[in-house]
């Protein structure tokens, strides 16, 4: 298995959390979005809270132990991607008018004010500021924004970047904020393209662990339980 994880702090120093983290199989030609709010029992936190603890490796054995295994990680300063992004303009599709309550700046919190923002279809051409809003706003004016809704938009930002041929290598020009781990992944994320499969691990369940919401696996049913289901929607379907 090749696979690399690809990480950016939420912050411009290293003891922020990581706010994306992205597993990209390259034998599998997948990218997985893994939720920064799934609980870790290896570290007994949240998995965005590996890297600020212990590094790299840590967060690589973090995500080993939740099923995500990789041979190496990138991670990345905020600054990095802000740096990479100054001058792009990127043209995303939008299926739906998305209405969204974001901080007065990036950085900040929504309790210490915010503004509305919106994207209208049937697409946006981002730049500046409107690109970091579309890749980080959650919470919808509508009250029904999640993480999950954030992280297919950045799906949806990362499919276009790739199809604009945008130099990802931009995000790797200032050593002091980017940190590898392991091999060299360059090569492995050089072949990623368009038509890869992307998701988000959207397997899981609301929990509450040491006071924290979390995020936890979901257990799969037991077979004999969903048998079971089938067999009573089908005996239903018989009657009606």
């Amino acid at each position: 298995m090749a696979a690399v994880v690809v990480a950016i702090l939420d912050r411009d120093n290293w003891d922020a959390n990581t706010d994306i983290i992205v597993v990209v199989d390259v034998s599998r030609r997948r990218l997985t979005w893994i939720p920064r709010d799934l609980w870790s029992p290896f570290i007994s936190d949240r998995i965005n809270a590996a890297f600020a603890m212990g590094g790299g490796r840590l967060l690589l054995d973090g995500l080993a132990r939740l099923g995500f295994a990789a041979q190496s990680a990138v991670c990345l300063r905020r600054g990095a991607t802000e740096a990479a992004l100054a001058g792009a303009s990127v043209k995303v599709p939008i299926r739906e008018p998305l209405d969204f309550w974001y901080p007065l700046t990036p950085t900040s919190r929504l309790e210490d004010g915010r503004q509305q923002i919106s994207f209208r279809p049937p697409a946006e051409t981002l730049t500046g500021a409107r690109l970091h809003q579309w890749i980080g706003a959650r919470s919808m004016v509508n009250g029904q924004g999640t993480d999950f809704h954030r992280m297919l938009r950045q799906i949806v930002f990362l499919r276009a970047l790739i199809v604009q041929g945008f130099d990802f290598r931009l995000a790797l020009k200032d050593p002091e904020l980017v940190r590898i781990t392991g091999e060299d992944p360059l090569p492995l994320l050089a072949r990623v393209k368009a038509s890869w499969r992307m998701r988000v691990q959207d397997w899981v369940d609301d929990a509450v662990i040491d006071g924290k919401m979390v995020l936890v696996p979901r257990k799969p049913k037991p077979w004999w339980r969903r048998q079971l289901r089938r067999l009573r929607d089908k005996v239903r379907g018989e009657q009606t």
